[in-house]
């Protein structure tokens, strides 16, 4: 015998749709139904979602510390320069020290800066075997109260440039530190008012992980070094 659908759906409703003879669809639809009619008043309606949950940032250590120490804490490695210039002479000793060249660069701001001081560099990221992908880039911002970078694909034309490398170099000024998330994302909005990145991405220090016995790794997969070039600008 067929049973009417109406008392079909008056029994799956019965005990606040836990009944048996329904199904589990309309098992499902029952417990949402009730919990609609059945609403209880917001437990934390008075929660302040405006107001930053981070830890102020002390006025005698100021933006520009309080990001070296974060940054540093988190397992990157911080250097101070007083000129572009000065960044050219640095860049120009480390990279044959330590086999980055050529510096991969898919940036054409920063392109230009290597070429301005004839330091080599290409935009393919083919490497000999064993030789460790090292990408130089700008970024949009970094991010005081996390030591966080913040880059994004319309600086750097691809997202493989911060994805890909063994080890990440960053070129920024002091004028690009901002405090915290909040004034990161403002000045982004306000840079790409028109038109946006398709993505935004925040690196803070080595990619980790842990394995099966909860052992943290550092840099088993993505970047395993992260460094900051700060030029003054002032």
């Amino acid at each position: 015998m067929k049973t009417n659908l109406k008392t079909r759906n008056a029994m799956a409703w019965d005990n606040k749709g836990e009944n048996k003879d329904a199904t589990f669809k309309e098992q499902m639809l029952a417990k949402v139904r009730n919990a609609l009619i059945e609403r209880q008043e917001a437990l934390f309606k008075d929660i302040d979602q405006r107001t930053e949950t981070w830890v102020p940032i002390k006025e005698e250590d100021g933006t520009a510390i309080t990001f070296v120490q974060n940054f540093k804490e988190h397992g990157g490695i911080f250097i101070y320069l007083e000129s572009e210039a000065e960044f050219a002479e640095c860049i120009r000793q480390l990279a044959p020290e330590n086999g980055w060249e050529p510096l991969w660069c898919t940036s054409s701001e920063m392109q230009g800066l290597l070429d301005k001081y004839g330091i080599p560099h290409t935009d393919t990221k083919e490497r000999e075997a064993k030789q460790k992908l090292v990408s130089l880039t700008g970024c949009e911002c970094l991010v005081a109260q996390t030591g966080s970078i913040i880059l994004s694909d319309a600086m750097t034309q691809t997202r493989e440039a911060y994805a890909l490398p063994d080890i990440l170099l960053v070129y920024a000024t002091t004028e690009q530190i901002v405090p915290g998330m909040r004034t990161a994302f403002q000045t982004m909005k306000r840079k790409y008012a028109k038109d946006k990145p398709s993505q935004l991405t925040v690196i803070t220090g080595p990619s980790r992980s842990t394995d099966i016995e909860q052992t943290l790794v550092i840099g088993a997969s993505g970047i395993r070094q992260v460094a900051v070039f700060l030029v003054d600008v002032e």
